[in-house]
């Protein structure tokens, strides 16, 4: 029994150095799964990260179907642009993960008849732009578009427009933000890289290339000059207008003087309504504005439509025919009172033209005339 006492000690003691040693063990494991659990799960982004990651882009077939959709409506297009609405500029130009090019350029209905800015000449420069880039090599990388004030107002105030002519190039990379205004970077813009007015197709297309990095095929201008059939159309006027001529040349009425009075007149009144001017500049009669009401005059110093010039030739028609009535109508009365009557009012009438004249031309130069009765 002496002998088992240190024998039973010893075992005691091996038994608590072991259960002494097996705890330490066991915290190592624990740590060890920890730390595995640790390195399966994900790294957290930071918010810098998270805002450099790229930008998601739309399917393959997505983008091929945008594409397809606006080559679709450039094709049936008469001029190859294409008139976006609200909803097509969020479909085409606001959609993640373009691929394609645009051109954009503003318009207003409302303005069609103002002659400083001549948007209708500017938007046809602009048709032949967008024909050109059909014709070349990367006709399905870029549309051309139109945005119209009066259907697209909501986008126009988001681009922050408040002036026209306005046309930009739409980067791909572009990114709409949905209620958000859109800041357009001044190296998209046209107007600054064109001099000449109304731009022509030719500048156009040269800042479509610049921006895009695109290449467009040549300007093809319209002309009748290239219809195959215009040396016989000249030779057909020469021949039947020659043979015209000479019959109204031997033609009794080219003898009648009252005729060639009126064609006189004619001339006189056209002229001085500034006709001619009218055709070279391009001079509207009127215009619409925004609220829909034709203007015929233009207020103050602004401008002048012409409808005002054709006016004023009319006034000048009836102060001379007041004058010359003095000297071929009033002889020809009988009656000494008629002839004194009809003097007078022929003589006020006149004057009523000639005052209203100088008044017009004072309003319109703001150079006032002197007047000694």
């Amino acid at each position: 029994m002496a002998r088992a006492a240190p024998i039973a000690l010893g075992l005691a003691l091996l038994a608590l150095a072991g259960a002494a040693g097996a705890v330490p063990d066991k915290r190592v494991r624990r740590g060890r799964g920890r730390r595995r659990r640790g390195a399966a799960r994900a790294p957290i982004r930071s918010g810098a990260a998270r805002r450099r990651a790229p930008r998601a882009r739309a399917p393959a077939a997505a983008r091929a179907a945008q594409v397809a959709e606006l080559v679709r409506r450039r094709d049936a297009a008469r001029d190859a642009v294409l008139v976006f609405s609200s909803a097509d500029f969020d479909e085409f130009a606001a959609a993640p993960g373009r691929d394609y090019h645009l051109m954009f350029f503003l318009n207003a209905n409302y303005m069609a008849k103002n002659a400083q800015m001549n948007l209708p000449k500017l938007r046809a420069e602009y048709a032949l732009a967008a024909q050109a880039f059909r014709r070349g090599p990367d006709a399905d990388r870029i549309f051309f578009v139109e945005l119209i004030f009066e259907r697209t107002k909501d986008v126009i105030k988001r681009l922050g427009v408040n002036s026209l002519p306005f046309a930009f190039h739409w980067d791909p990379a572009a990114v709409v933000k949905e209620g958000r205004s859109i800041k357009l970077a001044k190296t998209s813009e046209c107007a600054p890289r064109i001099q000449a007015y109304p731009w022509p197709a030719e500048d156009i297309v040269r800042c479509a290339a610049d921006t895009s990095g695109l290449s467009g095929g040549e300007v093809d201008r319209p002309s009748v000059l290239k219809h195959p059939l215009f040396p016989l159309l000249v030779l057909a006027v020469i021949v039947f207008g020659g043979a015209a001529a000479w019959k109204l040349y031997c033609s009794p009425l080219v003898r009648i003087t009252g005729l060639w009075a009126l064609g006189a007149l004619g001339v006189y009144w056209f002229s001085t309504s500034g006709g001619m001017y009218n055709i070279i500049r391009g001079m509207p009669l009127y215009y619409t504005n925004q609220q829909g009401k034709t203007i015929w005059w233009m207020e103050g110093r602004s401008g002048q439509l012409g409808a005002e010039g054709f006016l004023m030739g009319s006034s000048y028609i009836f102060f001379s025919a007041t004058l010359a009535s003095l000297s071929y109508v009033v002889p020809r009365i009988r009656s000494d009172g008629g002839r004194a009557v009809t003097s007078l009012v022929l003589v006020l009438l006149s004057a009523f033209a000639a005052m209203r004249i100088l008044a017009t031309y004072q309003g319109k130069t703001g150079i006032s005339m002197r007047t000694f009765f």
